[in-house]
């Protein structure tokens, strides 16, 4: 079966053509070895001041998160290597931080301190937040709680097309269409009020997500659609400041003088190496022109792995609180004999939405993820058999996963019955070979892939498995910023992705799936089209009407049961449209030198090196 396979993984191996994994945001794990990566807090320097080398040597860092971003500004940023640079340029009213004991929990940034809400009368919820006293942007010019409340109405406006506009949806007033967001400014008294519509149990991490970072009104609306790609418009309030972007080559951040806490800023120099060449990132730690790296071509894992000089030393494999999975556009039928899936009109004559779904559900049933985890990813994945990752609490002290159904068996020894049960679907719509073994009339489809050795691994793999039975799957590989692009316009049948928790709850993963969603790449419940699974139905409502009635819910009950009761439901509804195939659950495996020094790992994969430094 893996005989395809096999042959392209030798030859990734050998010419090692392999590149850089992206995903969608979120993750954990701190620093260089694990608990001993505190975060320095005023009155804790390591040893330096800034622009003096710690033991002589220079406070300059070179870091490989990805290619080029599709954007980095605070709004539009839907991807982990762009939220990393977000959170090294910018400051939110929370940050996160690592304690001595290693545990992770979040702290004041641009706040005077973490607040408590207060009831009102209506039920609702109160946040006041105050700023500390002299903030400014990187220009010196003053920071105002009126930044915060415009950059906020500015990322739910529908004009600025936000994939991230949901996320503001625990905030009173909050619409889809004609938000007005229950949030007031006083500059005078340097406050921010929120007001929420329930008890929302990851409100401080939002204050610390990078949608919800700051940006000046006169910078942003002076050059809106380019105001990011200078250094001289790229005005921020983080740690570091832009100096350059050379595209396709790398972007410069130097130490932001104006940042609130700038005296324990160590590094002068932040340099983003920009590439998609996981082999070539690799050449490059190993030589020292990079200090640390998010990806680690898949031929060098177990080499990594099994090597106590390297392993747990200058190579980790961190928790990641994240689901690898494949999605499908549900507007492309799979009618039998069709020849090329297709979203014509006459591709859904005599064919059901259910139907694709139906086969959505032996596709995945087909998948052999214990061979994906133990052959081609190789880093301690576990196989997935829910959208909600492992490892994630319910919110009332049980583990989601424990609890929560399998659309699957990962048990090896169940591997031939998944496969049978995934024979018995189609055969009820395509006619079967019995002497090949093989289908004669399932349509061709095109699985879109950004090429990284990961990826192209895991696509020669699934092609494979599913070629054993006459499914042919042509493979449309394009570059990651295209991809993102092609994904948010519908532009494709099947596509990879990762998606990283934004915040530690399970609604992370369940809310990108309402309709107006920018990360609804499935277009589940999208228009009421032909194929759409607003179709579904049960009887009563469509299938969006049911589920964005279950995420209001989630996001508005106070009841910690009820609110996961709903949770469970949620991801059966979107399980049962089989529009995404989870493969599994992500690990981090990453590079970082020994003498780079309190980095912080923060929950959702984003890296931090406001108090990183070089030891000498």
């Amino acid at each position: 079966m893996k005989k395809l396979f096999s042959l392209l993984l030798a030859v990734l191996m050998l010419l090692a053509v392999l590149m850089l994994s992206a995903c969608l945001v979120g993750c954990v794990q701190s620093g260089n070895t694990p608990g001993n990566n505190s975060e320095t807090t005023p009155g804790g320097d390591p040893g330096t001041t800034p622009g003096e080398p710690a033991g002589g040597v220079a406070q300059e860092l070179t870091v490989c998160t990805g290619p080029d971003p599709e954007t980095i500004d605070p709004a539009l940023n839907s991807s982990v290597d762009g939220a990393i640079m977000l959170s090294n340029a910018f400051s939110g009213l929370y940050q996160w931080h690592t304690n001595e004991d290693g545990t992770q929990t979040i702290i004041a940034d641009c706040a005077q301190e973490v607040v408590k809400p207060t009831q009102l009368d209506d039920g609702t919820y109160q946040y006041v937040i105050t700023l500390k006293e002299g903030l400014k942007w990187s220009d010196g010019t003053e920071l105002k709680a009126s930044d915060f409340t415009y950059s906020w109405n500015r990322a739910v406006d529908p004009n600025t097309l936000s994939d991230y506009q949901y996320i503001f949806d625990v905030i009173a007033g909050y619409s889809d269409t004609t938000p007005e967001l229950a949030i007031e400014a006083d500059d005078a008294a340097r406050t921010i009020t929120i007001v929420t519509s329930a008890l929302c149990p990851y409100f401080d991490q939002l204050m610390a997500f990078p949608t919800y970072f700051p940006v000046r009104k006169d910078i942003v609306e002076a050059n809106p659609d380019d105001w990011t790609f200078s250094a001289d418009t790229y005005v921020s309030n983080g740690a570091f400041k832009m100096a350059e972007w050379t595209v396709g080559d790398k972007i410069v951040f130097v130490r932001n003088e104006n940042y609130w806490n700038a005296a324990n800023v160590k590094l002068d120099k932040l340099t983003f190496a920009l590439s998609s060449d996981d082999d070539a990132i690799f050449a490059n730690f190993e030589n020292g022109t990079y200090q640390y790296t998010t990806t680690v071509p898949i031929s060098q894992i177990p080499v990594l792995k099994n090597d106590p000089n390297r392993m747990n030393v200058d190579f980790f494999i961190g928790d990641y609180s994240g689901t690898y999975f494949l999605q499908f556009n549900v507007e492309q039928s799979f009618k039998p004999g069709i020849g090329n899936v297709s979203d014509d009109p006459a591709a859904w004559t005599d064919w059901t939405p259910a139907q694709n779904a139906e086969v959505r559900h032996a596709l995945g049933l087909l998948i052999d993820r214990n061979y994906i985890v133990d052959s081609i990813t190789q880093g301690g994945q576990l196989p997935a058999y829910g959208f909600v990752p492992a490892g994630m609490d319910d919110g009332t002290g049980t583990e989601f996963r424990a609890k929560a159904e399998k659309w699957w068996s990962v048990d090896p020894a169940d591997k031939e019955a998944n496969v049978a049960e995934a024979l018995d679907i189609l055969k009820k719509y395509y006619t079967f070979d019995e002497a090949t073994g093989t289908f004669t009339d399932f349509p061709v489809f095109e699985y879109s892939v950004n090429p990284t050795s990961g990826n192209i691994a895991m696509c020669a793999a699934i092609q494979d498995m599913w070629d054993d039975y006459g499914i042919t799957v042509s493979v449309d590989q394009r570059d990651w910023a295209v991809i993102q692009t092609a994904l948010s316009n519908g532009d494709f049948t099947m596509s990879r992705l990762g998606w990283i928790a934004d915040y530690i709850d399970p609604i992370t993963f369940l809310e990108i799936y309402v309709a107006a969603s920018g990360n609804n790449h499935p277009r589940l419940g999208k228009d009421g089209a032909v194929g759409s699974a607003a179709v579904y139905g049960n009887g009563s409502q469509t299938w969006n009407e049911a589920y964005e009635q279950l995420i209001t819910t989630i996001k508005t009950s106070s009841d910690m049961q009820a609110r996961a009761d709903a949770m469970y439901q949620a991801e059966k509804a979107l399980m049962d449209t089989y529009a995404v195939i989870p493969i599994y659950y992500y690990t981090n495996p990453y590079l970082a030198k020994t003498n780079v020094k309190d980095f912080l790992y923060s929950p959702l994969g984003f890296v931090y090196f406001r108090t990183a430094y070089i030891e000498g």
